[in-house]
């Protein structure tokens, strides 16, 4: 979270850094013609083979398909770039994450037990989440 200047501006410099290193980075996600900001996506790479990705929305963004294309042009990117394994983390009680995961070809492969702080949930401990994954040449993978 966001709480001083400073705190943004490392986040910008990180984000460049990311797009410095690796042939993509982080993405905001825009509403079609009015351009407004509505949450960040990407591809955050590990090897030149294996990224991983995500998406965070403004709340009011939610339901309206931008999480389930969003993701599907992250997919298609990691797909042209060679990306063999993409994977992305949820919160294990976010439906509607598994949901848009699951929509776009995402198979869940387990569980990682106290790993992620989510710091819009106001809980400063780390969260259960699920893993998901699509991994090239997989034939359950759309």
């Amino acid at each position: 979270m966001h709480t001083t200047l400073r705190d943004t501006e490392a986040f910008l410099s990180f984000l460049q850094a990311e797009w410095l290193k690796w042939p993509a980075g982080p993405l905001l996600i825009t509403a079609q013609g009015a351009g407004t900001v509505l949450g960040l996506t990407g591809l955050a790479f590990e090897t030149p083979y294996r990224a991983s990705t995500g998406f965070v929305l403004a709340k009011d963004a939610w339901g309206s398909g931008f999480a389930s294309e969003a993701l599907d042009a992250v997919v298609n990117l990691a797909a042209a770039l060679g990306v063999r394994r993409l994977y992305a983390c949820c919160h294990v009680q976010h439906q509607r994450s598994i949901r848009v995961l699951e929509r776009c070809g995402f198979r869940r492969e387990g569980t990682l037990l106290k790993h992620t702080v989510f710091p819009n949930l106001g809980v400063p401990e780390p969260q259960d989440v699920y893993c998901y994954a699509r991994v090239r040449g997989d034939p359950a993978v759309i």
